[in-house]
């Protein structure tokens, strides 16, 4: 089951823009201990699904130009008719080709720089300020089922989300993305199941 609540952003000191920021310990239950907290590593990261997003999305841009530029040209006879206003409505597409080329790469990079990771004696908890403040939690117990992916980044999964396509579904690992020291942090989940903190 996760958890959401409210939140800032749960580092000790200040945040960097004069605001205080508010701790991890804030968030705990009296019984609960912090044995790790970290943050994924900022800027751009290329992945497999990510690329094919890319690749479709300079088609859809490709396309959604030209037809723009096609209209444009047709308009062009007559400036001041209902016409002028037809090229418009290919902008958002151009927009969202935008998005599928580039738009979401950075959008991540932003979105893992207020990103904010812990776990505890219990728990698993993302804390995110990105269109508002919100914290997720998922409890760790005998039953999770954890792993870890290594490379020059790690990954360290310790639940499952289910992705509706247009035609199937699939299951995406959730876990603290982008990590150094991943391995230290999967052998502290795998003591968290096994009992050993509580």
């Amino acid at each position: 089951m996760v958890r959401k609540v409210g939140m800032g952003r749960p580092v000790d000191g200040a945040s960097g823009n004069g605001v205080q920021a508010e701790r991890w310990e804030d968030f705990l239950d009296a019984d609960e201990v912090l044995l790790w907290q970290g943050a994924p590593a900022g800027g751009i990261r290329f992945s497999v699904e990510g690329m094919i997003q890319s690749v479709f999305g300079v088609f859809f841009l490709s396309f959604s130009v030209f037809w723009v530029v096609m209209a444009s040209g047709m308009a062009s006879g007559s400036p001041s008719g209902p016409g002028a206003i037809f090229p418009l409505f290919g902008i958002p597409f151009v927009l969202v080709g935008l998005w599928l080329v580039v738009g979401h790469w950075l959008f991540d990079a932003y979105r893992r720089s207020r990103t904010r990771y812990a776990l505890t004696n219990k728990r698993a908890i993302i804390a995110r300020t990105v269109f508002g403040r919100r914290m997720k939690t998922y409890p760790i117990g005998a039953e999770s089922q954890i792993g870890l992916i290594e490379g020059g980044l790690d990954m360290v999964h310790f639940a499952e989300r289910v992705v509706a396509g247009k035609h199937s579904s699939r299951i995406v690992p959730v876990g603290f993305r982008y990590i150094r020291g991943g391995r230290d942090v999967y052998n502290m989940l795998r003591e968290i199941k096994q009992g050993k903190y509580r």
